[in-house]
């Protein structure tokens, strides 16, 4: 089975401990902080597996594993001494400012989850329902601070332009550079080749964070710009590819003078329209036992011989679902999917599936009510890895095409069966709208979808349009906001290209025009139940920002959001808003400084999307 993925460290680490024999494999470094838990597996009594954390002096620790197990841990400091060990829980009291190691061992292959917390106080978590924002632990200047963000890469200088490989998941790199107050940082960092999704965060000599980002750069790119540097000293950038290996690259600029930005305006017709771009989205790795959510694609592997993985998918009676698996070229993957009584429904695999490789079960209609399994295994006992996702309707994944205008074509192309592509437009509420998606070459028998903000299917078509072509005559948009029209194919059983068009039958009188935006913060996650989580930007005295958490397709998280500024006051806050449960709000940022959104879920959890625009007039 997989390794749950989460944050790590690359640190060197000794092997005195722990008693481990010549046999013994020392896993990659992991951080752990102080009050978090973290996951793993460990596939042999063989295995070791580091934690690392920052503590000072004084600090009164307790380090305790729960498991199919017996476990044997060791404490120990950054130069190998072993400060205790041969406990479950293990305690100690740190005797010198620095990094630690704790490390786990099983008696036998198992899961495990381990947890670090002070003994001598309370856990800050319990003390308010709205804490301020997380505060970065630094430790002293021997060893460095940044030590606990990665591997340390190079040294930048102005104008420097690196490339970097992250080898293997869960490596994040480190990068240094000489800042002067008042000077203006940029940054951005580009998936070059394999899966990695750019993530990048810079901290100040002190290890405070001062900024960070995920997508604000488009298709998947990180990008920092006017990040204003508030002291001298070393600064730091944290380079994260989300868990994936690949290679990537940075620019980097420091200069005197604040960059120009153009806001971007709602779009107007043109004479003519085309979208190049191809955003696919974020694959993130998974765990056997993980519900799936509708259209969202995650990624497993299957690393021995008869194992399996499962995903349990809740469905409503009379549904239509549709699953697929693409496997690795080596992995003969078979899908079977079992009801809510535990009856097999339907196996497949790819060679009876015909859909260009993947193993499909299209278009499946609910008997009962309930949760529905998905196992994935591998014939003739084999291995490798796969992406698997369902979706409701006739299509498991979406291929998004990015931004359309009115009275435009656009020409899209369906690649395989179970595949659906889905085009964005932005509405004002109470508009009237038509649409149609017209066949081309090919199979593909089109069913075309209006979807609001929100999620909600507005209109659907299939044959509307005569000849096998889908057109929905007549919508109203009952909010204001992004809509998508998604083009899958009766059945999951067609591919083909065709045509997209859609106009405005009516439209009520303009409002007042939509203000220009720059992005400043973009970053996809997902927030557990009763969590807090924080996403840091840089911003300037006087400037008016929107801040927007949209819930993701399927997603059945019901955001509460709020914006903090430096001082960890409240400048903003929303819950729902635009007739949705989607925060939408803005504010006027006070001074300069690192500003944090704070998003949770009202008694839920789930997958988003959050972006922070800075607003400009016409």
């Amino acid at each position: 089975m997989r390794r749950l993925v989460i944050l790590c460290l690359f640190l060197l680490v000794g092997c005195q401990a722990l008693g481990q024999n010549a046999s013994s494999l020392m896993l990659s470094n992991r951080l752990i902080s102080i009050w978090e838990s973290a996951k793993g597996h460990l596939n042999s009594a063989d295995e070791v597996q580091p934690f690392q954390f920052v503590a000072t002096k004084g600090d009164a620790i307790s380090a305790h594993v729960l498991g199919g197990s017996t476990f044997h841990m060791t404490l120990q400091a950054a130069d190998g001494t072993v400060i205790a060990q041969n406990i479950n829980p293990l305690e100690a009291t740190i005797p010198d400012d620095g990094i630690y190691t704790v490390l786990v061992q099983a008696a036998v292959a198992t899961d495990y989850e381990l947890s670090l917390i002070y003994m001598d106080r309370p856990n800050p978590a319990d003390a308010t329902p709205t804490p301020k924002p997380t505060a970065i632990v630094t430790p002293s200047a021997t060893p460095p601070y940044y030590a606990r963000l990665g591997t340390f890469i190079a040294a930048l200088t102005d104008g420097q332009t690196p490339d970097g490989q992250f080898d293997a998941p869960e490596v994040q790199h480190v990068y240094t550079f000489i800042g002067k107050a008042g000077q203006y940082l940029g940054l951005r960092m580009d998936r070059v080749s394999g899966t990695v999704d750019p993530v990048i965060h810079v901290y100040t000599p002190t290890g405070d964070e001062l900024a960070s980002d995920d997508n604000s750069g488009g298709n998947r790119s990180a990008l920092l710009r006017n990040i204003q540097l508030p002291v001298d000293g070393l600064y730091s950038i944290q380079a994260w590819g989300r868990g994936f290996a690949g290679s990537y690259h940075l620019v980097f600029n420091l200069g005197a003078e604040l960059s120009t930005a153009t806001p971007q305006f709602s779009p107007i017709a043109t004479a003519t329209a085309s979208v190049d771009e191809i955003l696919q989205p974020t694959i993130a790795p998974a765990q056997s036992g993980q519900p799936l959510l509708d259209h969202v694609p995650v990624s497993g592997v299957i690393e021995r011989k008869g194992d399996f993985d499962r995903y349990p998918i809740t469905v409503t009676h009379g549904q239509l679902i549709t699953i697929g698996v693409r496997p690795d070229s080596s992995f003969k993957v078979k899908l079977e999917l079992f009801d809510p009584e535990g009856l097999l429904l339907v196996s497949v695999t790819p060679a009876n599936s015909n859909a260009d490789g993947d193993a499909l079960i299209p278009a499946l209609l609910a008997a009962q009510s309930g949760t529905y399994v998905a196992f994935v295994t591998g014939e003739s006992n084999s291995t490798g890895g796969y992406s698997i996702s369902y979706g409701v309707g006739f299509s498991h994944s979406e291929i998004r095409r990015g931004e359309t205008v009115a009275d435009q074509l656009y020409n899209g192309n369906i690649q395989r069966p179970g595949l659906s592509e889905v085009w964005t437009l932005e509405l004002n509420q109470n508009d009237v709208i038509s649409a149609a998606a017209s066949i081309g070459q090919g199979s593909l028998d089109p069913v075309l979808e209006l979807i609001a903000p929100d999620g909600a299917l507005v209109a659907m078509d299939d044959n509307g349009g005569g000849n096998r072509d889908a057109q929905i005559a007549s919508a109203l948009a009952p909010v204001g906001g992004r809509y998508h029209l998604r083009v899958t194919s009766v059945n999951a059983s067609g591919r083909g290209s065709y045509t997209l068009v859609w106009r405005i039958i009516s439209r009520p009188p303009t409002p007042t025009p939509a203000p220009g935006t720059v992005l400043m913060l973009s970053y996809d996650d997902s927030v557990p139940a009763n969590t807090y989580q924080y996403y840091s930007f840089y911003g300037q005295a006087d400037t008016q920002v929107e801040v927007r958490v949209m819930a993701q397709p399927g997603s059945p998280l019901d955001a509460v959001a709020a914006l903090l500024a430096p001082d960890g006051s409240v400048v903003g806050q929303g819950d729902d808003e635009d007739n949705h449960i989607n925060p939408r709000f803005t504010a006027t940022l006070p001074s300069n400084g690192t500003y944090k959104v704070r998003v949770n879920g009202y008694l839920t959890s789930g997958a988003f999307m959050l972006t922070v625009n800075q607003l400009y007039s016409r």
